[in-house]
């Protein structure tokens, strides 16, 4: 055992044994166990400590521990060691293991005298680390970030991969909290700066925005040169920081030139989303200032694609999932996507696609205790993985993507999850296209890593000891409850809540272990309460009998206003002073619901609740109630009386980005439905369009037919010129009335469009208070109304 304290000279100590090893924090990701140095970092919902042990039965030699886990896991620890034998591990014990690994990072740095690229901003580094990665990539050997590594572990982890083959380093660096910046900047010592944008999605931490921006600009302090858009406010914050380095502001807007320094470059981008559009200026405007040719950019970035195919999970032709993760194949995205399959998995029987990987050393060896035990059967293909063949033997090997998608038709997947995985211009986004049942053209995308920045958004406002029960009900709002379930218990969701029973039923068949709540269980379905593990809502007294009878636990509900379900005050009095009483019954939780508390003009009457709520529950302690754990607000709740916060939260519309007015510059839409133009036509002047010829060309038109109706969530309200849908970021509103499968919309103004085009119902963007406006509703209505045909895609880092 090494009890060394955690200086540098233990750092220059350590970082001498240790160069040429692999950093671990995972423990499915150790390669070769005799050069893998583990690192125990305690976790939002895993603690590192307890994979110890299992690694030493492993052959794993090498950790870094804390005392106080060390101390935690001695037993478990000492069986392992003294189950294998031999030479010891050698486990350093150490007051800070995350401190441990920065700091091995950053004297790993600075062994390279090479350009470093940091990158930083609200959204868009991970897009513009790539880009600009395939831009120099043309003539030099890039280190960049794997995947969306920019945190207070993923820096360092992509740090340590430097070489001496590189000749630059493009690394992104993200931040939540203020100090994060100052930590991870002296790690990089950046060179090279790129500021993509500075938006409000983590201001919440920050005193304000310009906090927020004085934090992110101190990485730049001391750079040679920085790029930045030519904001005024951003170009002040960045002279501040800059002691002798040159500042290069780009501008623009389209497709067509950009402006860097007030010099106009002629560039011709792909055709991009606006927002990617920014992210190309970005990287022209680096290449400029890096002193690359602009040809050899205009070259590269004719293959500009967005931050598509990266993690969806479709529903496959055979019924399980389909795992669409070919946007780059370097080892860590690997092992990132085999993890996150595994979640996905309700079969436990996962097939793997796999395309070329990056070259590493020892790659063959890597794959192999990568997946191991964890991929049930695997399709190698590309020539660079015929010579993986020998290494697994039961593998199915395909020279190319062509020669796979000719046998897909005879290939079953039936009762297995299938992960696609390799790089974007292997056309590997080809064979999950097929392997997908195309049931409509029209999908619902759930970003499931907004929707953890938003659960991270609300819970970082809550005392630290705060609950968070998460709304799952209505296949959560919508967009799938299983999915959307797997994603909250792996951020730390403490609760779930589903409306009826058979909710919480599938939830446990599909592998989920949080506490369930259930807001409505009759009689019949208590014996399914207690096979499923379910924890029933109660508000009449014959619902605690039987929930006493079967033992299980309550959620108690006190009406103090809502005027819907719940205990009365009196029928609520009468419990806690014994007639009938709460003798054997088995209390999880008190709460109450609030009927208004989105609304300024009802504070009074939410205060008022809150305050019969806080009378009640007193007047249950003094009848010699037991203390339980309260509960009363919801997402407008937790950001508008954050006082009122007790033990427990429920967290539900808010969790995906909309409906919280108070959390706003907090939170990102998670939802965007979109369908597909299915036919274009020319209509003159008198003639009319659809059911009832409601809909009237006053003037020569051009339509087009969309492959969305009422069966699909668009209200039949959003006709008639109501509601405009986004196609080309230029809007084209209804005409006539939304059928069952299908609407029309006026695109007289939209030019180049064609058959198969995308058509934004709501998006980011976009956002879905338009369309619920339109159709004289709330955004609930809409979400829970999109149809069982309409295709769930989930993306996600």
């Amino acid at each position: 055992m090494h009890h060394q304290p955690d200086s540098l000279v233990f750092i220059r100590r350590l970082y001498d044994n240790y160069a040429s090893y692999d950093l671990v924090i995972d423990s499915r990701l150790v390669g070769q166990p005799l050069r893998a140095l583990f690192f125990a970092l305690r976790g939002e919902r895993r603690d590192g400590h307890a994979y110890v042990a299992p690694l030493i039965r492993l052959g794993v030699r090498d950790f870094v521990v804390s005392r106080e886990g060390f101390t935690a896991h001695r037993e478990a620890i000492g069986a392992a060691m003294e189950a294998v034998g031999g030479v010891p591990p050698r486990i350093h014990q150490v007051d800070r293991p995350l401190w441990v690994l920065q700091q091995l990072a950053r004297h790993h740095r600075r062994q390279f005298d090479i350009p470093i690229v940091a990158i930083t901003g609200s959204n868009g580094k991970t897009i513009v680390k790539d880009w600009l990665t395939e831009v120099l990539s043309h003539d030099r050997n890039v280190c960049a970030s794997p995947r969306s590594y920019n945190s207070q572990v993923g820096v360092p982890l992509s740090l340590w991969n430097l070489n001496q083959h590189h000749d630059i380093g493009i690394f992104e660096v993200g931040i939540s909290e203020p100090g994060d910046m100052g930590i991870l900047a002296d790690i990089v010592q950046p060179s090279h700066g790129i500021l993509t944008n500075v938006l409000t999605a983590h201001q919440r931490n920050f005193e304000d925005r310009n906090h927020l921006l004085r934090e992110k600009m101190s990485l730049f302090r001391g750079v040679d040169l920085l790029v930045l858009p030519n904001q005024e406010e951003l170009v002040e914050a960045a002279r501040g920081v800059l002691d002798r380095g040159q500042l290069y502001r780009w501008s623009g807007s389209g497709r067509r030139g950009i402006r860097i320094n007030g010099n106009d470059r002629l560039v011709i981008l792909p055709e991009l989303p606006p927002v990617y559009l920014d992210n190309a200026r970005s990287v022209a405007a680096f290449s400029c200032a890096f002193g690359l040719p602009l040809h050899t950019f205009i070259s590269v970035a004719g293959g500009f694609v967005p931050l598509s195919n990266r993690l969806e999970q479709r529903r496959g032709r055979e019924g399980g999932p389909v795992i669409n993760d070919s946007y780059s194949n370097d080892f860590s995205a690997l092992a990132a996507a085999v993890t996150f399959a595994e979640a996905q998995d309700p079969y436990d029987n996962l097939a793997l696609i796999l395309g070329t990987v990056q070259p590493l050393d020892d790659l063959a060896d890597r794959l192999r205790a990568l997946l191991s035990g964890r991929v049930d059967r695997l399709l190698l293909v590309g020539e660079a993985n015929a010579a993986f063949r020998p290494v697994f033997p039961e593998a199915t090997y395909f020279a190319d993507v062509p020669e796979l998608i000719r046998a897909l038709p005879e290939l079953r997947f039936k009762e297995q999850t299938v992960l696609v995985k390799g790089a974007s211009r292997e056309g590997m986004d080809q064979v999950a296209d097929m392997l997908s049942r195309q049931l409509h053209r029209t999908t619902l995308e759930v970003d499931l890593t907004r929707m953890s920045q938003n659960f991270r958004s609300y819970k970082n406002g809550l005392p630290p000891e705060c609950k968070v029960i998460v709304m799952a009900k209505a296949s959560a709002y919508g967009s799938g409850a299983l999915p959307v379930a797997r994603r909250l218990e792996d951020v730390g969701a403490d609760y779930l809540a589903v409306a009826y029973p058979e909710e919480g039923r599938e939830l446990r068949q599909g592998g989920i272990r949080l506490p369930i709540m259930v807001l409505n269980a009759e009689a019949y379905s208590y014996p399914l309460l207690a096979e499923y593990d379910l924890e029933p809502v109660v508000h009449r007294t014959e619902q605690l009998r039987w929930a006493a009878t079967l033992k299980l636990p309550v959620h108690i509900e006190v009406d103090t206003g809502m005027g819907r379900l719940g205990f009365p005050e009196a029928e609520f009095r009468q419990l806690h002073s014994g007639q009938p009483g709460l003798s054997g019954v088995q209390v999880a939780s008190i709460f109450t619901h609030l009927a208004a508390s989105d609304d300024p003009v009802h504070d009074a009457y939410t205060v008022k609740q809150l305050s019969d709520f806080d009378r009640l529950y007193e007047e249950y302690l003094k009848g010699g109630g037991a203390r339980v754990q309260r509960h009363a607000l919801n997402s407008n709740g937790i950001s508008r009386f954050p006082q009122n916060a007790y033990d427990m939260v429920r967290l539900g519309i808010g969790l995906y980005g909309i409906g919280d007015e108070s959390m706003r510059m907090h939170l990102q839409p998670v939802l965007t439905l979109t369908t597909t133009v299915t036919a274009l036509q020319n209509r003159s002047a008198g003639e009319t369009v659809g059911y009832g010829r409601r809909g009237v060309i006053d003037s020569d038109k051009r339509l087009a037919v969309l492959s969305i109706g009422y069966a699909d969530g668009l209200p039949r309200l959003a006709g008639g010129g109501r509601f405009a849908v986004r196609i080309h970021n230029r809007y084209a509103p209804t005409i006539g009335s939304v059928c069952m499968d299908m609407c029309t919309v006026d695109v007289t103004g939209i030019p180049d469009i064609k058959v198969g085009d995308e058509a934004v119902i709501f998006s980011p963007d976009h956002p879905i208070e338009l369309l619920a406006g339109a159709a004289r509703t709330i955004p609930y209505e809409i979400l829970t109304g999109i149809g069982s045909r309409v295709h769930r895609i989930y993306v996600g880092e």
